[in-house]
């Protein structure tokens, strides 16, 4: 069974349309950069627990990022100081940081989450990175930005040309990929992670290879057992696996792009 514990927020910063939450945690609090936790989001009928990736770990804090999408995250983002959280985690299988080469952080709007945790680690460890995000506009995230260009080289793609790279995340990411050319991490909406998987098996052979993609699925129960979050992968041909534990986190060639597809 997974850790669970019950954690209280000691501190929340608000990012326009979204929220970083900081919870006091144990010691043995110990999640690998594109693991998540599952938050338990009040009552009123709200049975299933909702998913979030870790954020940020510091002394004794660690931290997620909430964005409104439905009654659950409405609920959580209006937590703050003195409110308890009710969590399981850390759950899943994160990213691999035993990689060659430069590294490349994709990240598609909220998807910045995970990414975030796992540039700081990979700074930490001594290693170089760049951070591709993209929005839809330079004022979705308020200061995030900002806040984030002070840790790692970000570059910022807005839809509406509002700042950095006018266009999509996938078409920075590409441009940038010249100067990593190695492990490429990526989190964000399907159709993000399926453009960004067709490029870059256009660019080489191995490029599916050296992608790596955490998946934002729908996740009833966190640990495997519902089937709900399944997504298909390419061996054995036809089968499946559960977000949830046999990811978040899938190399790029293990995911079946073609019934990816199919399931938008």
């Amino acid at each position: 069974m997974p850790a669970r514990y019950l954690v209280a927020v000691v501190g929340r910063r608000d990012y326009g349309c979204a929220s970083e939450l900081v919870c006091e945690v144990p010691d043995d609090f110990r999640p690998h950069p594109g693991q998540f936790v599952h938050v338990a989001c009040g009552g009123d009928g709200r049975i299933l627990r909702r998913p979030f990736s870790v954020f940020d770990r510091g002394e004794g804090t660690a931290s997620i990022l909430v964005r409104e999408a439905g009654e659950g995250s409405s609920w959580l983002k209006r937590r703050g100081p003195g409110d308890r959280l009710d969590i399981l985690g850390p759950l899943g299988r994160g990213f691999d940081l035993c990689a060659e080469g430069g590294r490349l952080l994709v990240a598609g709007g909220a998807g910045i989450a995970p990414l975030r945790f796992l540039a700081k680690r990979l700074l930490e460890e001594g290693e170089t990175c760049l951070v591709a995000w993209g929005m839809g506009e330079a004022a979705e995230y308020g200061v995030l930005p900002d806040v984030l260009k002070k840790e790692a080289d970000v570059r910022l793609a807005c839809l509406d040309g509002s700042g950095g790279h006018a266009g999509s995340a996938v078409d920075l990411a590409m441009q940038l990929d010249r100067e990593s050319a190695g492990q490429v991490y990526a989190c964000g909406p399907r159709e993000m992670l399926l453009s960004l998987a067709a490029r870059m098996e256009e660019v080489d052979r191995e490029g599916l290879a050296r992608l790596q993609v955490s998946v934002e699925e729908r996740m009833a129960c966190g640990v495997g057992v519902c089937r709900g979050c399944a997504v298909p992968v390419a061996e054995p041909p036809g089968a499946y696996r559960a977000a949830c534990s046999d990811g978040p986190v899938f190399r790029g060639d293990e995911l079946d792009w073609m019934r990816m597809a199919a399931l938008t």
